[in-house]
């Protein structure tokens, strides 16, 4: 499974999930408690797990990661999907050695559109 990330794919994702989430923005009230707007939006949280990395992977990645915002594109039922995220975190790997190379793993990044 792959994932791009500002035009860099990453094809060593091993579980994406996508979820679709409500947010209530803008709620107004009157005084007399009438809520005068109230914009619902749809969007998604994407949590991805990324198999072993090479150590210019992650580098990559986390040099990804460091920016406020990122377009992200990614496979939904709805068809390809492209569009700003937000990541809180910076991945946070563990360390492996493979045959006397050093790999990471269990690096996960959840994603939460703009």
């Amino acid at each position: 499974m792959t994932i791009t990330i500002n035009g860099v794919q990453f094809d060593k994702v091993t579980e994406l999930t996508a979820e679709r989430e409500t947010r209530r923005t803008d709620i107004h009230y009157n005084a007399q408690g009438d809520m005068l707007i109230d914009l619902v939006n749809r969007k998604y949280r994407l949590k991805v797990l990324f198999g072993l990395l090479s150590e210019n992977e992650l580098k990559q990645l986390r040099e990804l990661c460091s920016e406020i915002f990122v377009t992200v594109g990614f496979h939904a039922p709805e068809g390809d999907v492209t569009a700003d995220f937000h990541i809180a975190d910076e991945p946070a790997p563990q360390v492996t050695t493979v045959n006397g190379v050093a790999m990471y793993g269990g690096v996960e990044l959840v994603f939460l559109q703009k």
